[in-house]
């Protein structure tokens, strides 16, 4: 059986994930991410539609170990995801979590949760995934002592499926092969995806996503603004010095200048606005709209410097 995976599949896995645990705060402080996969069986093969992203873990002083704590809109959230499945002739096909900074492997844990998956469909899938193993192409060791291995190309994952679910949580494991689509070569992979973390570390926080989205429009309006009014600022002073055949030049560079910087910051407001489709299900109503909110200031602020482009030219040039 092959798992065939879509570009936006493998990217969410990503992206949710990072969120989570990425180079802005310390190791310790990373927490796992986990979902489901809907999709259908076509021949031999796995075709997953979509991957989402459910919850994070939460660390609590009196565990022992990492505990998973599913919430009721958790729950809520598996049942429409499968819903909305299942009205599109496809069904939830296994679920992927994230092993940040440790081996990629099934614990007794992970084990256990497949376990539920192929009672219900002997096809399902888990996949584990590790943000570290794909930026820095290595797979740490099972144990301490053991060597750090080498890989290349990889996309920071494995899939797995239990051999005989009759076992129960003593069933042994296996690995799954797969393909991932939209990439011409492994090697386009990697290098478009460690890009792409780089943005998710810098463009999608997981906590105060509101203020830290504000902050960043705030900043680049402000940049904006002060560009427009260092541009006229600069024509006036042209004219009262008697150089006013010059300002029609100047303001055609500062057009293009400033249009330059209004089409790189649209590549981050766009970065923002592709996050959402990132956040967990249970977000996505509180936080999207309001994001949306603060991303249409941007667009309000970009739309204002193109009258302000007008109103210079009839003044001053």
């Amino acid at each position: 059986m092959t798992i065939i995976i879509p570009k936006k599949a493998y990217n969410t896995i990503v992206a949710s994930s990072v969120r989570y645990a990425n180079s802005r705060f310390p190791q310790d402080d990373w927490l796992e991410v986990y979902g489901v996969f809907t999709g259908k069986i076509e021949k031999d093969d796995l075709v997953i539609s979509a991957a989402y992203p459910i919850t994070h873990q939460e660390k609590k002083p009196e565990d022992i170990i990492d505990k998973v704590y599913w919430s009721d809109e958790d729950y809520e959230s598996f049942s429409i995801i499968d819903d909305e499945a299942f009205s599109k002739g496809l069904f939830t096909v296994g679920w992927w979590h994230s092993h940040p900074g440790f081996k990629v492997m099934m614990s007794q844990l992970d084990v256990k949760t497949t376990l539920s998956y192929q009672q219900n469909n002997p096809k399902a899938i888990s996949l584990v995934f590790n943000p570290n193993r794909l930026i820095r192409q290595i797979e740490l060791p099972y144990k301490k002592g053991d060597p750090v291995k080498q890989l290349k190309n990889d996309p920071g994952f494995k899939i797995f499926r239990l051999d005989d679910v009759n076992k129960g949580i003593e069933a042994s494991y296996h690995e799954e092969i797969y393909e991932i689509q939209g990439y011409e070569n492994m090697e386009q992979l990697i290098k478009e995806t460690q890009n792409f973390i780089i943005n998710v570390t810098n463009f999608f926080p997981k906590n105060n996503i509101f203020d830290h989205y504000q902050r960043i429009v705030d900043k680049k309006i402000n940049e904006l603004n002060s560009k427009l009014m260092g541009t006229e600022s600069y024509l006036k002073t042209l004219i009262q010095k008697g150089e006013a055949h010059r300002t029609k030049e100047v303001l055609n560079n500062q057009i293009k200048d400033i249009r330059k910087y209004v089409a790189q910051t649209y590549i981050a407001i766009e970065n923002i606005r592709e996050f959402m489709d990132y956040l967990e299900f249970k977000e996505r109503d509180k936080v999207i709209t309001k994001v949306q909110q603060i991303l249409v200031q941007w667009d309000d602020a970009a739309s204002n410097s193109s009258k302000k482009f007008d109103e210079m030219a009839k003044n001053y040039t």
